[in-house]
């Protein structure tokens, strides 16, 4: 029986300039949860964690399962220098029941 992990992941950056640094796929309108499908090395996203696969149940406040991938993207381009994900992650890798967040600057 595979287990899963929920985790909150809290991105931050000083600049919009900056890339999030992930990929997603999905949305209701490829009735596919949104999903992780690339994460760029040394990226904000990598440095809290994100990993390929990984679902995203929330973005910010918000329940991703009846938005369409231009809703969610324009959800992430909203949120500004913060960015909180609510992920859903197969527990196939050591990442410690915890919550991540970021402080990089």
């Amino acid at each position: 029986m595979t287990s899963v992990l929920t985790l909150e992941a809290k991105l931050e950056r000083t600049e919009k300039s900056t890339p999030w640094g992930f990929r997603m796929q999905g949305g209701k309108d490829f009735n596919s949860p949104l999903t992780i499908q690339k994460v760029n090395p040394g990226s904000l996203a990598a440095k809290c964690g994100l990993q390929v696969g990984d679902i995203i149940l929330k973005i910010g406040s918000t329940a991703t399962d009846s938005l369409r991938h231009t809703e969610a993207q324009s959800n992430i381009l909203q949120s500004g220098n913060h960015l909180d994900l609510l992920l859903q992650s197969p527990a196939l890798t050591s990442r410690a029941d915890l919550t991540l967040a970021s402080n990089y600057y």
